[in-house]
């Protein structure tokens, strides 16, 4: 544009001002500020690191006791989470109606129990088939339980003490899609396994335990005048 030609308007500028709003307000809740809790410290894990931490600083000369390092935790974690809260108060009720929510946590402390979702079926006084083991499962189920967007829901779930009404959903979801590719199942069971993690020199890990186990019925899902899926 040379010197004297109009300019390209007022609503570039506006278009402009309201995509910026948006990134500052998505970066800002996402930005992965690290959060700690009261709760997250009476995790055994949790008592492990800042046992660590405290002695490694004072390897490295740094006068500080484990309560002293709690405290400094505990208040980082505030302010972090006090920062975020004040900056995104004001576009509440834009996220609220756009759906625009973008955030991201970050780990207060590692959890050595990791969940994997599996997936077993079998018929009537048979043997039990493993259909589906996070991360790996070929086929039409594997695929759609690798999603992301379906990943997030068991994610999620496994980490709960009670699911509740969304994994009891999810699990009927998944048994349905089952039972329309396999005719010849009867029983499902989709649970979480909990395997211990463990670092190098870790020690010996703990045996895996199966977790919000639920057993579906074709009985109870699929009507008896279905067809069966080719």
């Amino acid at each position: 544009m040379s010197w004297g030609e109009p300019g390209p308007g007022l609503w570039p500028w506006v278009r402009a001002g309201l995509i910026s709003i948006v990134l500052f307000a998505q970066l800002a809740d996402a930005l992965p500020l690290p959060t700690l809790s009261k709760r997250d410290l009476r995790h055994p894990v949790a008592q492990q690191e800042v046992k660590r931490w405290t002695r490694r600083l004072n390897d490295w000369g740094v006068e500080i006791t484990r309560a002293e390092v709690i405290e400094r935790g505990l208040a980082m974690g505030n302010g972090a989470n006090g920062f975020r809260k004040a900056v995104l108060r004001p576009w509440y009720p834009l996220r609220r109606v756009t759906g625009t929510g973008q955030s991201w946590g970050l780990f207060a402390f590692p959890e050595p129990h990791a969940g994997r979702l599996v997936v077993r079926g079998r018929a009537v006084d048979g043997d039990w088939e493993t259909l589906f083991s996070a991360p790996d499962g070929d086929g039409r189920l594997g695929e759609r339980l690798r999603f992301r967007r379906v990943r997030g829901i068991y994610d999620d779930a496994g980490d709960r003490p009670k699911p509740g009404t969304l994994w009891r959903r999810f699990s009927r979801w998944v048994a349905t899609e089952v039972f329309a590719e396999r005719p010849d199942l009867d029983e499902v069971e989709v649970r979480i396994d909990l395997i211990h993690v463990l670092p190098p020199g870790g020690g010996e890990a703990d045996p895996d335990r199966v977790y919000h186990a639920r057993l579906e019925l074709r009985s109870e899902l699929v009507p008896a005048s279905a067809p069966a899926a080719p």
